[in-house]
């Protein structure tokens, strides 16, 4: 195991050595654990980190708007299936596009590149790379067919927004916290009464800050800055929450 690495040596190296395995990371307290898996040097997913079945839950539902009543669909939500091949299993159904279950891998893998130089921002990682076949992969469920994901364009990706997510003042602060409105009174005499209904509906402390910039159709960076203001001055807080319950997953 290496510690103290930057996660763009780390994963750049892997790429370069055509590195077929997992490379698993635990943050420095051990309670969030990631695992990339790679075949020859291509990136073929990621899991792990906070909240992983809200996350492709959230996803699904963007991405996949129609799918939820779906037969097959919902018996595959009750299946033993890894969530990378519970998608590609979709995409073989014919229930979803190539193009929608790329966009949504590469999402959920922004998302998670995020959260790891978020991480390794404030706290060492350490890395453990462990190398596998091609056959186990594909025992897991891996297609090592399918498309794979463009690495250094999702990793620049997550670069250039925790990077504006810092220049925001909001290093501190995660997408995964979710808004709880604090002070309901006094917030309720500085705002029209349209506002604070709706802030009174999605700040509930239910949602996380990706989960309702979801709903609402924004940027999650544009929607906590924005509500930054109202936390300075009391009027709310970010709290952390639980993940939701598996239904499928293995």
């Amino acid at each position: 195991m290496r510690a103290n690495s930057n996660l763009r040596e780390q994963l750049t190296t892997l790429h370069r050595q055509q590195f077929t395995g997992i490379l698993t990371i635990l943050s420095q307290d051990k309670k969030q654990k990631w695992e990339i898996f790679f075949y020859l040097g291509k990136y073929l997913w990621a899991d792990g980190g906070y909240h992983i079945n809200r996350a492709l839950l959230r996803n699904i539902n963007y991405y996949f708007p129609k799918v939820n009543s779906n037969p097959i669909f919902l018996k595959l939500r009750t299946s033993a299936l890894s969530k990378y091949h519970f998608l590609y299993t979709l995409w073989q159904n014919r229930i979803i596009s190539k193009e929608q279950i790329k966009a949504l891998i590469n999402n959920l893998n922004f998302e998670i590149l995020f959260d790891l130089l978020q991480k390794e921002s404030n706290s060492s990682l350490t890395y453990n790379m462990q190398n596998t076949s091609a056959h186990q992969l594909l025992k897991a469920g891996f297609s090592l067919s399918f498309d794979f994901i463009e690495l250094e364009e999702i990793l620049l990706k997550a670069q250039t927004a925790w990077s504006s997510w810092q220049s925001k003042g909001l290093a501190s602060c995660s997408p995964n916290h979710a808004p709880l409105l604090n002070k309901d009174s006094d917030l309720k005499q500085q705002v029209p009464d349209f506002i604070f209904n709706n802030m009174s509906r999605l700040l509930n402390g239910k949602n996380t800050l990706r989960d309702l910039a979801i709903k609402m159709d924004k940027e999650v960076l544009e929607l906590t800055y924005g509500l930054i203001p109202y936390f300075l001055k009391g009027y709310l807080r970010f709290v952390e929450i639980p993940d939701l319950p598996t239904f499928y997953l293995d």
